[in-house]
């Protein structure tokens, strides 16, 4: 990611949070000193060289620069162009990882921001830092509340992952992920092409539509009916969607999984996000019921074999179209641990990091309470603003559509084809 988007700060991290009411900025700085005591991957560098290592540093205290925005006309947009500074600006690792500030919004208004090297932190891992800075500056009560100690440090974990990556143990998991990928097809798109990117505009496109409450809440019961989560079920109506834009019936995108499989590293800052590709193989007579259905268990056998990043395989693994395998790449933020921060005005605030280009073709789906945000992020070099609308307004019906009748088969569940 940082070979190739690198340039795009791509590799950097936030997480937000707004306080309402009475500031205590010494009870910050001591909570964000506390913070980085607590998580190594917080302190710890990188040097420079030929091969990446850790350097852990001893606890120290962290500034924690406060920016007064209060007295400007429209402070709320003044705090989301620091947070959309602070989110672009890189962070040089072989210095140290993490960058907070205090936005000033008003009297009894701050936002914390917190950036960090994607190198120690991960969307799992923003959860543990948005649960733990809320607990150690007070929460409600102006009183620090106790919280569980991790088990494993990160560089515990990384000793534990390079034993794991070796010998029979990675024998089997690259079997397991050659087998299942032999004969893999890329995503070819026909939207797809390389078009100039008019003066003035961003190098990225940004889309999101809403599923509404009630359609959410019968998607719910639809993975409650499967025995699964939204995860399977949402990514089974992507591969609808790609089916409608491809014809193709040999599917493989991208995902990142949580990859804490251990349990001593529940508590575990650090980068353990692993990206697997989930290769799906169906008719145009396969119903979204079936597509569930082996969607759940493609799902279930990658979770099972997650600890082999797919940058691991050999070279030559996917063979079939032309791109980089990560070029589709399919979220559900949330999925594995819900982001203190991803919500109200925090997501709000997130936009900008949420609208970095990392791949060609991101599509998120994020949990916001009763409904569901369905969020495309694409290059606009490759992909047109028009198309990329409609590619989303496809993907909101076609979830309409399978919650109507999930036995429709997928040539007659189709939503009607982007020009």
């Amino acid at each position: 990611m940082d070979h190739y988007r690198g340039s795009d700060s791509a590799l950097n991290e936030q997480v937000l949070w707004h306080l309402r009411g009475p500031y205590d900025h010494l009870a910050m700085t001591r909570a964000v000193a506390a913070l980085t005591a607590r998580h190594e991957p917080l302190r710890t560098t990188y040097p420079r060289g030929r091969r990446l290592r850790q350097l852990i540093h001893e606890p120290r205290p962290v500034p924690v620069p406060v920016t007064d925005v209060s007295g400007e006309t429209e402070p709320a947009a003044a705090a989301r162009r620091i947070v959309a500074d602070e989110v672009s600006t890189g962070i040089d690792a072989s210095v140290w990882p993490l960058r907070s500030r205090v936005v000033r919004l008003g009297a009894e208004h701050h936002l914390v921001v917190l950036t960090l090297h994607h190198y120690c932190s991960d969307d799992y891992s923003n959860a543990l830092l948005a649960r733990d800075l809320r607990a150690l500056y007070g929460g409600e009560t102006g009183e620090p509340v106790d919280l569980p100690e991790p088990q494993w440090q990160y560089a515990q974990w990384a000793r534990w992952q390079a034993e794991q990556l070796s010998g029979a143990n990675r024998e089997r998991l690259t079997g397991y992920w050659t087998g299942k990928l032999a004969g893999a097809q890329l995503v070819q798109l026909p939207a797809r092409r390389q078009r100039p990117v008019p003066l003035g505009e961003p190098p990225w496109i940004s889309i999101e539509h809403y599923v509404d409450a009630e359609t959410t809440a019968a998607l719910r019961q639809l993975a409650r009916r499967h025995r699964t989560t939204l995860f399977p079920v949402t990514l089974a109506v992507f591969y609808a969607l790609l089916h409608a834009e491809t014809a193709a019936s040999d599917l493989t995108v991208a995902s990142l999984f949580a990859n804490r499989g251990q349990p001593q590293v529940r508590d575990t800052v650090g980068f353990f996000a692993s990206m697997v590709l989930l290769r799906e193989r169906f008719t145009p007579d396969t119903t979204l019921a079936e597509l569930i259905g082996q969607t759940r268990t493609t799902v279930m056998d990658a979770m099972r074999h997650q600890d082999l990043p797919h940058q691991l395989l050999p070279p030559d693994t996917v063979t079939g179209g032309t791109g980089r395998t990560d070029d589709v790449l399919f979220q559900l933020l949330g999925s594995l641990m819900t982001r203190a921060d991803m919500a109200g005005e925090e997501l709000d605030d997130m936009e900008a990091q949420l609208e970095r280009r990392r791949f060609a073709l991101e599509f998120v789906v994020v949990p916001q309470g009763d409904v569901l945000s369905a969020l495309l992020l694409c290059s606009r070099a490759e992909f047109d603003p028009a198309w990329a609308d409609a590619f989303v307004r496809d993907y909101v019906t076609l979830i309409r559509r399978a919650v109507a009748d999930p036995e429709v088969p997928l040539a007659t569940l189709r939503a009607t084809p982007v020009v």
